[in-house]
């Protein structure tokens, strides 16, 4: 026991965090220097389309894996982990393939509906989304499977290098939205071939003598809950992030989802920088306590109150100060993305801290449960938007929208918090019976 505490010491935790934040934090200065000059090259109206396109793929990439990759790390054994990941990518090469018929089918119809025509031409490029996105996805699991977060630290500066090169030389030639959407695609695939070849060259060998279809058939059914119950509660919780581009867009016109992208993605580079690299190692440690038998309440909370107040002291200066902010450093059209981002800091102060609550869903089982939170949760999410373009304005939609988020948020700690608890105090009685 004093072995197993002492592998869960706070400094190894923070150390993974750091050796994944660091690489992460290198992609993240990379892709803040890049803005400056694509706001530049790109309009408002540019950045709303991107947005439209980005969440038609982000919506099925969610689901492109039937979230079988949480389960890489849930796996005890190397054979069915190594088998969880081949199972996991099928799914993905299918996905991939079904998008690109459906997208063939009805995409022309989906361009009309929101008349953006202009993006018809950009539609067979976003099944090679999905794939690399996904699989990017999928793989990045077995590299917390292997605590192999120096790889990750890699691949994500390959991408944000490479997104940012890519989409400022196609920028510089007017390709408009077009050269956002390529740009992104093409930093992807680098990050996703930097990340599977370092993969293959340290695993490779051994992962291929594990594979087996018997093996790939009968994981598919004993982690049947996640595509049941995990794939429509991360499709409807993506509509957090995928919902307002298309509702926007829809309602108050693409410059205006441009405005809305640009601020959430200004407030998700920290999310990505420090929450993405916690909920991982969090993710790959609270699977070892729990498989381990031992309580995970104090992990859990110490980390969430950590995110919190991490979090704080940034969103109190962009409550105040974002409009400002924003026009010093991207030009005057950007300033009411500033004011956006005043309305949206609470929802993701809220969404920050709440990360390690959204990993203990499969780790304690309780897909069925939050999947009918996210129905729930999803009527006032869809119906805010609509409400406000017909009696209000775009700052209410925005202060409405980021109301139901914070909401959500704040239910999903709480009822983990709970749940944890009961597992911690369920173990115990275990451990005092057999005293």
């Amino acid at each position: 026991m004093e072995k197993l505490k002492s592998h869960f010491a706070a400094g190894s935790f923070l150390r993974s965090i750091a050796v994944l934040a660091t690489g992460t934090a290198v992609a993240q200065v990379l892709t803040i220097l890049a803005y400056p000059i694509l706001m530049r090259l790109f309009d408002p109206r540019d950045f709303g389309l991107f947005a439209l396109l980005g969440a038609i793929v982000m919506t099925v990439v969610v689901m492109a894996s039937g979230r079988y990759e949480l389960a890489i790390v849930l796996e005890r054994t190397e054979k069915g982990a190594v088998n969880v990941l081949a199972l996991s990518l099928l799914v993905t090469v299918g996905a991939a393939v079904l998008t690109g018929v459906v997208l063939g089918v009805f995409g022309g119809a989906l361009m009309r509906l929101f008349g953006t025509e202009e993006l018809q031409g950009l539609l067979p490029l976003l099944p090679l989304s999905v794939l690399v996105f996904a699989s990017y996805q999928v793989i990045c699991y077995w590299s917390v499977r292997e605590k192999t977060y120096g790889l990750q630290s890699v691949s994500n500066v390959a991408r944000s290098f490479g997104v940012a090169v890519f989409q400022i030389l196609l920028g510089l030639v007017r390709m408009g939205p077009g050269g956002l959407v390529v740009g992104q695609i093409l930093g992807q695939v680098v990050a996703v071939a930097v990340l599977c070849w370092q993969t293959l060259r340290r695993d490779g060998r051994r992962m291929a003598r594990l594979v087996s279809w018997r093996e790939i058939r009968r994981l598919a059914v004993e982690h049947r809950d996640f595509p049941i119950y995990n794939v429509p509660r991360a499709l409807l919780n993506s509509t957090s992030v995928t919902a307002p581009s298309i509702l926007l867009t829809a309602f108050f016109g693409p410059a205006a989802a441009g405005l809305y992208w640009f601020a959430y993605r200004l407030l998700e580079l920290p999310v990505t920088l420090i929450g993405d690299a916690t909920r991982r190692v969090f993710y790959e440690r609270a699977v070892s306590l729990h498989n381990a038998g031992c309580g995970i309440r104090d992990l859990f909370v110490r980390t969430t109150v950590a995110l919190g107040l991490m979090a704080l002291g940034p969103a109190v200066v962009l409550a105040f100060a974002a409009p400002p902010i924003f026009e010093f450093a991207f030009g005057a059209e950007w300033r009411e993305a500033g004011v956006l981002m005043q309305w949206l800091v609470g929802w993701w102060t809220l969404k920050f801290a709440g990360l390690p609550a959204i990993m203990m869903v499969p780790i304690l089982r309780l897909q069925p449960l939050f999947l009918a939170i996210e129905v729930v949760a999803l009527v006032p999410r869809l119906a805010i938007i609509p409400l406000a373009a017909m009696h209000a304005d775009l700052h209410v939609a925005i202060a409405g929208y980021s109301l139901t988020g914070a909401l959500y948020h704040l239910a999903c700690t709480v009822a983990v918090l709970w749940h944890v608890r009961r597992n911690d105090e369920r173990l115990r009685g275990s451990e005092a019976l057999a005293a």
